[in-house]
């Protein structure tokens, strides 16, 4: 049963990997292209509207989303299944019609409060419809994974890259419209997808709303509203502090350091998510649940762990080839931008226990506590040491969460990870970039050669002598890669023939 899991999670966080994957590889090839038609102050001035606008999100989508994969599979009955997904887009379009005008009325005084100008206000009020009709998406797509469509899902989301990147080349290079040109494209892309999603999906489920199951979702989601308020507080506020304590060009560079040091949380783990999520509370009803949780997050933590070492490791050569001079010092800070995305992929894993509970008071309980801890943290650290501060500020932060969601969870639902290995496995990470943090030869491509030797033989070698992988699980990688190469050879061999 554990291997089945593993399958369908593999196969299933592959596919809707690919649509991260291209995304990330696409923002990743025009990074040269942006950053000379952008400013530091303008990423700046990006990442201030998307953490305020993403905060604004938390209370107005009252985890809607969240709550129809909750919700979705406890009936077996595809009708009332139906009903629960047509009553989530009423209950969502409701409440966003109801936060509209506030929303269009406040931009202006925010705007003054963030940027000390309400000239930005038409870039909030831009973000805040954006934001709304985002609302209709995300539930859109959280259908499509919940009646497992990745194929669809891919699609979509890769459409949906190609005409964001059509509109900004557009706007940025061609009009040269700087950041509104940027907001505009998100705008025009999330209106066309909103109307068409959300259009097709309820012709095909029929139009039907359920009083009661409104009711349901709303219960379910409203105590995630001061969870998910303070633990986006934990996660972003240090953005804030940065451009009170700091300037806005840092607020630029510190926004560069975090896109790229996020990108193992944007290619592995929210794919890996996008299948896990919904199909954690189908594998609770097996016998042998609480080994194949155990199982997943150890896989988990060696695949992300390793693949965090490769983005750290590499990361002065991308660098080197890809930005400005300018800003080329986000480099420094990367490294701990992975780690620390690394402790927060856990946070998935530790709070089941909470949600299976339905406890999620817990949750709004630990993010309270760790967004004060975190407010003195940030002022303290940023204001002594800069954006190493903010990035140590979040990292604590992160990892006393996972402590704490561990904790709690389980209480209500004990499983045994297999912490031994998953510490032995990073401290061997860890070494291996130590060794590389230090290798200074001005030769590129032997400082180069000798780091992928790291990443490719030292550090697989040095992880089977200490057995932290088992013979069994070596051999299961053997089988599967063995496959895989029969399999391709076949495909090969009938190209040929034909």
């Amino acid at each position: 049963m554990i291997s089945k899991e593993i399958k369908f999670l593999l196969t299933h966080s592959s596919i809707y990997g690919l649509g991260t994957i291209i995304s990330r590889v696409v923002a990743f090839v025009l990074l040269p292209l942006y950053t000379r038609y952008l400013t530091p102050a303008d990423y700046g001035i990006i990442e201030v509207i998307d953490v305020t606008t993403a905060m604004i999100g938390l209370v107005v989508t009252v985890g809607i989303s969240r709550a129809l994969s909750r919700f979705y599979y406890i009936s077996n009955d595809q009708n009332q299944r139906n009903i629960v997904v047509s009553t989530t887009f009423l209950t969502y379009s409701i409440i966003a019609l109801f936060f509209l005008p506030f929303l269009i009325y406040g931009a202006n005084p925010l705007a003054k409060l963030l940027f000390n100008s309400d000239q930005y206000g038409l870039f909030l009020r831009i973000s805040f419809i954006t934001l709304l009709l985002g609302g209709l998406v995300d539930t859109s797509m959280m259908y499509l994974r919940l009646i497992k469509q990745p194929v669809i899902f891919i699609s979509l989301t890769t459409i949906r890259l190609i005409l964001l990147i059509f509109f900004n080349v557009l706007f940025i290079v061609y009009y040269k419209m700087g950041v509104i040109g940027i907001l505009y494209s998100s705008l025009i892309v999330r209106a066309l997808y909103a109307v068409v999603l959300t259009s097709a999906i309820l012709w095909k489920i029929n139009i039907a709303f359920s009083v009661s199951k409104s009711l349901d979702l709303l219960k379910y989601g409203l105590p995630m509203i001061p969870s998910a308020l303070a633990n986006t507080a934990v996660k972003q506020s240090d953005k804030y502090f940065v451009l009170y304590i700091l300037t806005i060009s840092d607020m630029g560079i510190y926004s560069l350091a975090l896109k790229l040091g996020n990108a193992i949380h944007s290619l592995m783990t929210i794919p890996f998510n996008m299948a896990y999520i919904p199909r954690r509370f189908e594998i609770m009803k097996q016998k042998d649940a609480k080994e194949t949780y155990k199982k997943i997050f150890t896989y988990y933590m060696f695949f992300i762990t390793y693949s965090g070492l490769v983005l750290s490791i590499l990361i002065p050569e991308i660098l080197q080839v890809m930005v400005p001079s300018e800003f080329r010092s986000a480099g420094t800070i990367i490294p701990l931008v992975v780690f620390s995305m690394i402790i927060f992929g856990s946070h998935y894993h530790f709070d089941f226990g909470i949600l299976y509970s339905k406890k999620t008071k817990y949750l709004a309980y630990i993010n309270m506590v760790s967004a004060i801890l975190n407010l003195g943290l940030n002022y303290s650290l940023i204001r002594n040491y800069g954006l190493f501060g903010a990035v140590w500020s979040a990292t604590i932060i992160l990892g006393f969460q996972a402590l704490l969601l561990y904790y709690f969870s389980n209480k209500f639902y004990p499983i045994e990870y297999e912490f031994q290995r998953i510490i032995k496995y990073m401290a061997v990470a860890g070494g291996i970039y130590g060794v590389s943090y230090y290798l200074n030869i001005e030769m590129v491509s032997l400082n180069l050669g000798i780091k992928l030797l790291l990443l490719i033989v030292i550090f697989p070698v040095t992880i089977i002598l200490l057995k932290i992988i088992s013979s069994g699980e070596i051999a299961k990688i053997k089988e599967i890669v063995g496959r895989r190469l029969t399999s391709f050879r076949e495909k090969k061999m009938e190209v040929k023939s034909n």
